[in-house]
This record gives structure tokens, sequence and C-alpha cells, in this order.
């Protein structure tokens, strides 16, 4: 049962990381030209830590409404963190690294494009009704037999 609440949770990650990244594709990439390489490291970095959080939020918290109230910062900060990360990884340290004003304007733009913020709580809540659902119906299999 564990290898399937982890494939679901993959799973509906994966549709919500493709479903931010097309969003932000539109809004940005192809109007501004900018290199698609360096989003799509963003985007793993970033839903490889929602995949963490989510397989933790899932075993800990069960009421669906303590998923999404801790969901919604987790989407801001996660969708943050991801741009500084890549500039101190990627950039040229002697560029942008430092200019304050150009990091926060970036982080701004980015959290609010992406949409992490409305996608992973969503993301979560199918997770913890897919997964109830699946046990409900194993649940009633097993004891038919």
């Amino acid at each position: 049962m564990k290898i399937i609440n982890l494939l679901i949770i993959v799973l509906f990650n994966f549709i919500g990381a493709y479903l931010s990244y097309q969003w932000c594709y539109r809004m940005i990439i192809a109007k501004h030209r900018t290199p698609e390489l360096y989003y799509l490291i963003c985007y793993g970095l970033c839903y490889f830590c929602f995949i963490l959080i989510s397989i933790f939020l899932l075993n800990k918290i069960k009421q669906p409404i303590v998923l999404v109230i801790c969901a919604v910062p987790i989407g801001f900060i996660i969708t943050l963190m991801s741009p500084i990360v890549f500039m101190l990884v990627m950039e040229d340290t002697n560029k942008l690294i430092f200019n304050l004003n150009f990091i926060t304007e970036m982080l701004g733009v980015t959290s609010m494009i992406t949409l992490n913020f409305i996608i992973y709580p969503a993301i979560l809540l199918c997770c913890h009704y897919s997964i109830g659902g699946i046990q409900k119906i194993s649940s009633k299999l097993t004891l038919k037999q």
C-alpha cells in the first residue's frame, strides 16, 4: 500500500509541475526567449522538494483544511527558494547574486507566475482524497473476502 501511496504522490506532483510549468512557459519563456533549461532546473528542484514535503505532510496530517493551511506558505517558500539556489549555483558570481532589488523582483514574479501557492494545496488535496479512497476500497475488498 505504501508504494501505491508514493506513486499517487509522485503522479499528482508531476501533473502539478506540468501545469505550473506550462503556465509559466507561456507567460515568461515564450515572450522573453529565456533559455528553457534554466526554468527546467528551477522546476526540477522545486518539485523535488514538493514531493518530499508531500510525503511528510500526508503521513503526519490527516485533515484536509490543515493540509491546505500548511501547503499555501510552503508553495510560496519553495517557489521563492529555487531561483536563489539557481542564481547561487549556475550564474556567474560577479553578476546578480548580491543585487537584492533584482532578487526580490525575480522572486515575486516567479512565485506569482508559477501559481504553486494554488497548485500545491490542490495537489495535496488530490493526494489526500485519492489515498483515502484507495484505502477505503481496499478495506472493503478485504472485508468481503
